[in-house]
């Protein structure tokens, strides 16, 4: 048993994969060992982002889906974040026939709903995945300032221009 892994026991992972000269023990540990069990290395790296920008979610956390043909069900979508009322679904598994057809009825079921999702695929991360999510998160909170801001009580003075 090495050193690290003597401080560590017991540890449910081998530590001889942490070797890499790329990675630091401290990024390893903040991916790997978190109070949240994640589903998948994709949810953790959401879950980090979330928390380095001080967002605060819920993971998996319930909401009840009405869908037209079928009883109400209660779904549990990868994060919500309650400050912007919005969720983010991690897709991981795109790809899978069966998979992508749960991800229409869920995408179809959300709108519906009038709920307000950022869908997340693998292929985001070898992009600009973190001002992706950013500028959703904007682009929602703009466009429900907007509807807010049309209503009757603002009169004409309102909203802005916006471009």
């Amino acid at each position: 048993m090495g050193l690290l892994q003597t401080f560590l026991y017991p540890c449910p992972f081998s530590i001889s994969f942490m070797v890499n000269k790329k990675r630091n023990i401290e990024d390893f540990l903040k991916e790997n060992i978190s109070s949240v069990q994640f589903k998948s290395r994709g949810e953790r790296k959401i879950a980090n982002f979330l928390e380095e920008n001080d967002i605060s979610y819920k993971y998996e956390a319930g909401v009840l889906i009405y869908q037209t043909e079928n009883q109400p069900r209660i779904w549990y979508p990868d994060f919500q974040i309650p400050e912007f009322s919005t969720y983010i679904e991690y897709y991981g598994m795109v790809g899978d026939p069966d998979y992508d057809r749960g991800i229409k009825v869920k995408e179809t079921a959300y709108a519906q709903m009038g709920l307000s999702v950022i869908p997340v695929y693998p292929h985001m991360f070898s992009e600009d995945w973190q001002n992706y999510i950013m500028k959703e998160l904007q682009r929602k909170i703009e466009s429900q300032y907007k509807t807010l801001m049309g209503k009757p009580f603002w009169g004409n003075s309102f909203p802005p221009n916006w471009s």
